[in-house]
């Protein structure tokens, strides 16, 4: 894409996308913005009765030796499809500043692809390992993207997400048990964690090499993942989730207003 072209990206962060698989834009959401945001999120997690049926929590048993966190009461781990929940979440992944970024990356016309929460309670430990989500949503071309947000600051053993710089270059990763790449694997890379602030946004690429974080603090971390897509990739794997392949922008533009 020409750099006269880009929508919201400057050229050297497009280019460290294209390199590296993953782009960190900081401070995307401001300090009022978070504070709404984690009010209508402690709602999401507290007040679990009464949602759309379509809507999946996941709850975590509490880890042994560490407490339960007041704003996460009932220690949701994951829930899949939150843009169901109310028009502040269909905001959220309708979002121009969101969508802006990606037709920066992917080009011109874009279409979602899935909305869910991410959670580290305290004392979360990750058994997934190293792992590309690429097989997990197969299409047919790897034009796909998360936008994660951050609702807490993430740190080493504080729910940091860790990253292979480049690995979204390398193809499809050779497995070792079910969809998990092996450490031996990885060793002769260099892993970079994400430390994130609240508002901080991730952009990482469908194929990039990455691998949750431990949770060793009292209090959870909290994250939302909306992934997006070009219009030309065209799902394999049969996406049924809440407003797959919704167009979120043509032409360059932005096309779902907010509510």
């Amino acid at each position: 894409m020409a750099t006269a072209q880009l929508v919201t990206l400057a050229p050297e962060q497009k280019q460290f996308f294209d390199d590296n698989g993953y782009l960190v834009m900081e401070g995307m959401y401001n300090a009022a913005e978070m504070e709404e945001m984690r009010r209508e999120f402690h709602d999401l997690i507290a007040n679990t009765d009464g949602r759309p049926e379509a809507m999946r929590y996941n709850f975590m048993e509490q880890a042994e030796g560490y407490p339960i966190d007041p704003y996460n009461p009932k220690n949701v781990q994951g829930i899949m499809d939150q843009p169901l929940a109310s028009d502040y979440w269909f905001n959220n992944v309708t979002d121009p500043r969101i969508v802006n970024v990606f037709i920066d990356l992917f080009g011109p016309d874009i279409d979602f692809h899935n909305g869910k929460v991410r959670n580290n309670p305290p004392g979360f430990t990750n058994v997934q390992g190293w792992h590309q989500d690429w097989p997990y949503e197969r299409h047919s071309k790897s034009e796909l993207a998360a936008a994660i947000i951050y609702l807490d600051a993430n740190d080493v053993d504080q729910g940091s997400t860790t990253v292979l710089p480049g690995s979204h270059l390398m193809g499809e990763w050779e497995t070792d048990h079910g969809h998990t790449v092996a450490d031996e694997r990885v060793e002769d890379y260099d892993p970079v964690p994400m430390l994130a602030k609240p508002g901080d946004v991730l952009f990482i690429h469908v194929m990039v090499l990455h691998t949750a974080g431990n949770n060793y603090s009292n209090t959870s971390r909290h994250k939302v993942i909306n992934e997006y897509k070009s219009k030309e990739a065209i799902d394999q794997w049969g996406n049924r989730c809440a407003y797959a392949g919704m167009p979120v922008a043509r032409d360059g533009k932005v096309c779902i207003p907010q509510l």
